[in-house]
């Protein structure tokens, strides 16, 4: 069912302008289930803080997909699982967080008066994905994660992929977005001082970065090459932190202070 029946707020009243068009959203494991419990696996108050900004931007004209990470640890906290797990495990955990996972964003962008939508996707369906993914942002809000239990393989690929990291930068240009945000745990990328580098093109093979810890697999290593091969594209890349409470709002109007910033390099 298409929302022919519900309006933006851009169609009704004078919408409010930003600096980006399309932006992808990425969250990773750690942060989604942080604090997390059996009987509370996921962080719901950090789902519904990004479902209200993301909201608004969508009732603002700008489309949006959120990137979500957290279906095989949510899962792991559903079943109280061992803290070490092979593949057939980490499946088995996706098969029964999945469900919460996407429950809990749809209902968190109900309480705003958006639809919100799932796609699972492996690495070798994307590419066909794409217009199906176009179409679906002029419907309501994209929830995307890979598709972790269907085979030994996708999972595999799932881990290669550095607990979606790449798979954002993937969609973003499937969508043809101009912004990634990827969300941490922390303000950006932290030197080994735990100092803020701001400007993530200055990052090199000679930064050190500090160390932190997390359920995610994805590093800031992995991070920072998804982005700076974006910013190659034209793509404006930024990580920061999902406690700033209108980070998501902030990165859309185009303030980036107290961000690790990718900009889009120009073509030479």
């Amino acid at each position: 069912m298409s929302n022919a029946g519900i309006e933006r707020e851009s169609e009704r009243v004078e919408q409010e302008h930003f600096a980006t068009r399309i932006i992808v959203v990425k969250i990773g494991s750690s942060t989604i289930t942080e604090g997390a419990t059996k009987e509370n696996p996921l962080n719901i108050q950090l789902i519904e803080n990004i479902a209200r900004q993301c909201s608004h931007l969508y009732q603002n004209g700008v489309n949006v997909v959120i990137v979500s990470s957290g279906a095989v640890a949510c899962g792991h906290n559903l079943l109280s699982s061992a803290e070490e797990q092979n593949t057939p495990d980490r499946q088995v955990e996706a098969v029964f967080g999945q469900p919460t996972l996407i429950g809990t964003w749809v209902g968190a962008f109900r309480k705003f008066g958006v639809v919100a939508g799932q796609a699972l996707i492996t690495e070798n369906d994307l590419e066909e994905a794409r217009k199906v993914l176009q179409r679906s942002l002029k419907s309501g809000v994209v929830i995307v994660n890979a598709n972790d239990a269907v085979s030994t393989t996708e999972m595999e690929a799932f881990l290669r992929l550095a607990d979606n990291d790449r798979m954002a930068a993937e969609v973003a240009d499937a969508v043809e977005a101009d912004t990634i945000l990827i969300l941490t745990d922390v303000d950006g990328v932290l030197d080994e001082k735990r100092q803020l580098i701001e400007d993530g093109l200055l990052i090199d093979s000679n930064t050190k970065f500090f160390k932190g810890s997390g359920v995610g697999t994805g590093g800031m290593e992995s991070k920072v090459e998804v982005l700076d091969n974006s910013a190659k594209k034209g793509i404006r890349g930024i990580i920061a932190s999902a406690k700033r409470g209108d980070i998501v709002l902030e990165i859309a109007r185009g303030k980036t202070q107290g961000c690790t910033v990718f900009k889009p390099k120009q073509d030479s």
